[in-house]
């Protein structure tokens, strides 16, 4: 009877971090792609135990990338959506901004044994003009120790050598192993800024590759005197996950040298235009590339966004005077026993005043028990806690809202900045160009203005022609017209056009225009004519983002507009619900066919 060998003691003992190493390359792949090369424009954390990393990369998406170090979900990911930031950064946050921030991606690295995420980040020399003053032991990487309990997140510096200082409590290394000194580290328990080893043991790499472009950025970069470091020869080339042979010592795996038969100026030219790319945009530079008839009309609008966003948080109730109402109602539940019984009038001790903030004399209304009273002063803290809340919810739409109006204007100087310098100096050229940036055109239309001050005499010329009417026209793929209102007051003028046969449409939830669809003589409204009335519909209205939304349709007969609601608001006695998504291109092609 012959046995199978068994397997070779090193898979025995690393089998199980291989196999959660598994579980999660499918959704580490496509976030490490993301991370490398991408320029960290702002760090923050929240209190629940999240750090987000704002990115930029040319071409690339704008969501952030989180990493998350609660004990059930622990890991990193993109995310559209930014947890609530800290009122005061902690230490960490404040050290990563201070060493981290403004710098690019290098390399990200996946460890093994243990299991641990290494982001490492470039010289200050690439993205600081004065790098001579910056610390030789400054922090250089930002590693998530998912072995840790609970996880951590460390800012720490990297060594090729492991420093004599920790030569007698770290062993195992030898020369030439990558060692990381931990500066600060913070998980959920506590946060720690002593200097210290953050691993005592060295580490196991398996290394998710990137794609191909990103392993030619790589090549093309980096100085090949440099090519043997481990932040630079620890991407695998044939596969997606490189595991350390079972044969050979499981700390390194060599990877072939970048290869050296490019030409010298080639690779120059390269690194120069690179470089050019990645240089992050400021808002201010991306204001100076675009005409200034757009630019005005883009300061307008920061300074609305701004205006409002100051509004709102003016607005806030203050957190002395909800402690205030608050101490005082729970303090006179505390001593509500002390009301005499059967009169009307409480005359409050002295030391109550004092203390809680009471008036000397509470008196009760005819009818109303001192119960009552309590109950009164709570649901008045309630009601102010629920207003403070909906009002919070309201200045982080409008913080959004001014955050990606600004990215919209980084992304689309950055877009003409990466133009050739003939192309940018030439303004017939930079016309026919800018039409192609899909950056561009999206802020135009954000502004509705055109790109060149010829274009938008005209346009302005038609707006004025248009000004009487409360609506912007279309016509759908079946015929009939379709009308959106331009404000709430146009909505009220249109609804005062409309024959009670047509059919009106409108978004189910928050704010958006109004919709006027014709009814053909004899005929209802066609689907496809429905369809593009919806998507107008949730297109100019606050579900433009999300492009799906339930929306109303209902006849003009069963929509009441009464003197009593504000402008824009009306009621509904009988409609109809859909559900309606849409894509970009979708919405697109209509916009184009009404052209």
């Amino acid at each position: 009877m012959t046995t199978q060998p068994s397997a070779p003691r090193f898979f025995q003992e690393l089998a199980p971090q291989w196999a959660r190493l598994g579980l999660w390359q499918k959704k580490f792949t496509s976030v490490f792609d993301r991370l490398r090369n991408s320029t960290v424009q702002k760090i923050s954390a929240s209190d629940d135990g999240f750090v987000v990393l704002n990115l930029y990369k040319p071409g690339a998406p704008r969501d952030p990338a989180i990493i998350s170090l609660q004990r059930t979900g622990s890991g990193i990911a993109l995310g559209p959506v930014r947890p609530q930031a800290q009122p005061k950064p902690n230490s960490v946050v404040q050290m990563a901004r201070k060493y981290l921030q403004g710098r690019r991606i290098q390399q990200v690295l996946l460890s093994l044994e243990p299991v641990a995420v290494v982001i490492e980040f470039s010289p200050p020399g690439e993205n600081f003009e004065d790098s001579s003053q910056w610390p030789p032991d400054a922090p250089d990487c930002l590693i998530l120790d998912l072995d840790h309990r609970p996880p951590r997140v460390c800012v720490a510096r990297k060594y090729n050598e492991v420093p004599e200082r920790y030569a007698s409590q770290c062993s195992g290394f030898i020369g030439g192993e990558d060692f990381f000194e931990s500066h600060c580290e913070w998980s959920l328990e506590n946060t720690k800024t002593k200097r210290r080893a953050t691993f005592n043991q060295p580490l196991v790499f398996s290394c998710l590759r990137g794609t191909p472009e990103v392993d030619e950025f790589k090549a093309t970069e980096t100085p090949v005197a440099e090519s043997h470091s481990k932040s630079e020869t620890t991407t695998a080339t044939t596969t997606a996950m490189h595991f350390p042979s079972a044969m050979q010592p499981a700390h390194k795996a060599e990877q072939p040298a970048p290869s050296t038969s490019l030409d010298s100026s080639v690779a120059a030219a390269s690194i120069e235009v690179q470089s050019a790319q990645i240089e992050s945009m400021t808002l201010q530079g991306a204001m100076n590339l675009i005409p200034t008839h757009v630019r005005r009309a883009a300061r307008t609008r920061l300074q609305f966004l701004e205006r409002r966003l100051q509004r709102q948080k003016a607005d806030l109730p203050s957190a002395p005077e909800m402690d205030k109402l608050r101490s005082r109602a729970e303090s006179l539940r505390a001593h509500i026993y002390m009301w005499p019984k059967g009169f009307p009038q409480w005359h409050v001790p002295p030391e109550l005043i004092e203390s809680a903030g009471l008036p000397p004399i509470i008196s009760l209304k005819p009818g109303q028990s001192p119960g009552e009273l309590v109950s009164a002063a709570f649901d008045e803290l309630d009601k102010l806690t629920r207003r403070r809340g909906e009002l919070e919810r309201r200045v982080e739409e409008s913080r959004l809202a001014l955050e990606r109006f600004q990215d919209v204007i980084t992304q689309a100087g950055t877009d003409i900045r990466a133009l050739p310098e003939e192309t940018r100096n030439a303004q017939l050229s930079l016309a026919r160009e800018v039409q192609h940036l899909t950056s561009v055109q999206r802020l135009l239309t954000q502004l509705e203005v055109t790109w060149t001050a010829g274009q938008q005499k005209s346009a302005a010329l038609e707006a004025e022609r248009e000004r009487r009417l409360p609506y912007r026209s279309y016509k759908s793929s079946s015929g009939e017209f379709i009308r959106v209102s331009k404000s709430a007051a146009d909505a009220d003028a249109m609804l005062k056009l409309m024959p009670s046969h047509h059919t009106w449409v409108h978004v189910v939830t928050g704010e958006g225009s109004h919709v006027w669809l014709e009814k053909p003589k004899g005929a209802k409204p066609s689907e496809n004519a429905l369809r593009e009335a919806a998507i107008l519909a949730i297109h100019h209205s606050k579900q433009t983002r999300a492009q799906e939304a339930d929306v109303y349709v209902a006849l003009r007969g069963d929509v009441d507009k009464r003197k009593d609601l504000s402008p824009g608001k009306v009621i509904v006695r009988r409609s109809e619900h859909r559900f309606v998504r849409y894509s970009h291109m979708e919405l697109q092609a209509f916009l184009e066919k009404q052209e």
